[in-house]
């Protein structure tokens, strides 16, 4: 599976399943043009940032991040630093290399006691 593919999975099954959850994309590897991506950059594209926020509070987090990669995917430089940026501030953020195993984690996390 793709990383896209991963993705759609779990964000079709967020908005089925949980439609009040808030959930939402970033979409940092979008194939643009030079021009384009100078102009995201200033308007605040961050190299790095998950995939996928769930900004939902829950079990003493601020929200769940989700980066998605392959089986053989690995993350980079600026995603292994935003992970431990974000984690210091309070998130949940997690590398996820199947919709199974994404799905598990938000079911979990949004259904706290």
């Amino acid at each position: 599976m793709t990383e896209h593919s991963i993705q759609a999975r779990v964000v079709q099954f967020v908005r089925t399943f949980y439609p009040d959850v808030v959930i939402f994309s970033v979409p940092n590897g979008a194939d643009v043009s030079a021009t384009n991506r100078l102009r995201l950059s200033r308007e605040g594209l961050l190299p790095g940032i998950p995939d996928l926020f769930i900004l939902e509070k829950r079990k003493g987090f601020s929200g769940l991040l989700i980066e998605f990669k392959t089986t053989t995917g690995k993350t980079s430089k600026e995603q292994d630093d935003l992970i431990i940026k974000l984690a210091n501030r309070g998130f949940l953020v997690y590398v996820a290399r199947s919709h199974i195993t994404a799905i598990e984690l938000i079911e979990d996390y949004i259904n706290e006691a």
